[in-house]
């Protein structure tokens, strides 16, 4: 079978994002703008079916991401740390050969949410700290982070948001030195996709984490949002 011939029998679609790939993806950067859908059937000689069909592919090979309103983007390739040891987000984002970045969205004493009662041990009447971030991995968002602690661990600090949290709890006598972690997987509503920059109804991976004291007391219950095409977990196991 001639080149010709193999490539005649392969659909035109499958062609052009092979050809997409070779040429824009491979050699471009994360997160840049690819042409429009009518750019790339004009420069193609293809039908609109044909490009639409070769971005879904690209994207179900997670190559590509689409910003609805904005357009089709090259995906980052995810980092995988393969040790599940307790770090923070910063220590992390740089195990994983990224720049780490925070965005404080809200920072306020409310009632504690039954989820926070349940897993800080709290009264139904008791409050908490509760404070809302976006995370940032090399000037792309990746996380959105939701957090409630408890008053006590910020008695003796205020939250100061340019240094990291965890810093601060262990100067202020809070340190976490153990958490209990889950992970699932969701899909974005429309407020929680634009925040990630994805569009509504976008796989995340939801990591929930409740931090212990050395003593045993939980101060701090946390859901985040991860990216699904930018961030994932490997772990290593072996039979006891």
């Amino acid at each position: 079978m001639t080149d010709e011939t193999a490539t005649t029998r392969t659909p035109k679609y499958v062609q052009l994002a092979q050809h997409l790939y070779d040429t824009m993806i491979s050699v471009g950067q994360p997160h840049e703008l690819l042409p429009t859908e009518r750019d790339l059937q004009q420069a193609h000689g293809v039908s609109r079916d044909t490009v639409r069909r070769a971005i879904a592919l690209l994207s179900q090979k997670q190559l590509v991401y689409n910003v609805q309103g904005s357009g089709t983007y090259i995906a980052a390739q995810n980092s995988t740390v393969k040790s599940p040891s307790l770090v923070s987000f910063t220590e992390d984002i740089e195990a994983r050969g990224m720049t780490p970045a925070t965005t404080t969205l809200s920072c306020h004493m409310v009632p504690a949410p039954t989820a926070a009662q349940r897993d800080l041990g709290l009264e139904a009447d008791s409050k908490v700290i509760k404070i809302v971030r976006l995370r940032w991995a090399n000037g792309a968002p990746i996380a959105l982070e939701t957090a409630h602690f408890i008053p006590e661990a910020f008695s003796r600090v205020e939250p100061e948001f340019s240094t990291s949290l965890d810093s601060q709890l262990a100067s202020s006598g809070y340190r976490i030195e153990r958490a209990t972690q889950r992970i699932s997987a969701t899909n974005l509503t429309a407020a929680e996709a634009e925040q990630l920059a994805l569009p509504q109804g976008a796989a995340a991976l939801v990591v929930e984490r409740v931090g212990f004291t050395r003593a045993g007391q939980a101060i701090e219950t946390t859901r985040a949002l991860y990216r699904a095409d930018r961030y994932d977990f490997e772990l290593d196991l072996a039979r006891p």
